[in-house]
């Protein structure tokens, strides 16, 4: 399997969106700002196995993997990124991993609070998935 490969799960609960805040003092591109959580795969892992693994790691919450949505090539980093739709079972976070905070919100109002960098980053599908 590739190991460049980033996956991006956008979580829904009650027909609300997780958005996370990483930490400012990360060195990442979106050190301070509001984004949809990822996580990069480790070798030999699914894509199921690295979207759940990641959710837990940075919101503390179990998901169940739907749909993939998109891929696209991130500019930053040069990796895969693959898009899926993800569901939890629970609003109840636990900041974890690289975040400084995170929260649901409404669908329409990703575009509106995620930061600028982060959506100028992603595929159109997942633009139109918010829009």
């Amino acid at each position: 399997m590739n190991e460049k490969r980033a996956l991006v799960a956008i979580v829904n609960f009650g027909g609300k969106i997780l958005i996370g805040k990483k930490k400012t003092s990360s060195p990442k591109f979106l050190a301070g700002e509001w984004h949809i959580p990822g996580e990069t795969a480790e070798a030999e892992e699914t894509d199921e196995e690295v979207l759940i693994r990641g959710v837990k790691e940075e919101a503390g919450l179990d998901i169940r993997v739907g749909g993939y949505i998109a891929s696209h090539i991130t500019p930053t980093s040069k990796r895969e990124a693959k898009w899926y739709e993800c569901f939890a079972d629970t609003d109840r976070i636990t900041i974890g991993s690289d975040l400084e905070d995170a929260k649901f919100v409404q669908r329409k109002e990703v575009l509106k609070i995620c930061s600028r960098r982060a959506y100028s980053l992603w595929p159109k599908e997942i633009i139109d998935y918010f829009s």
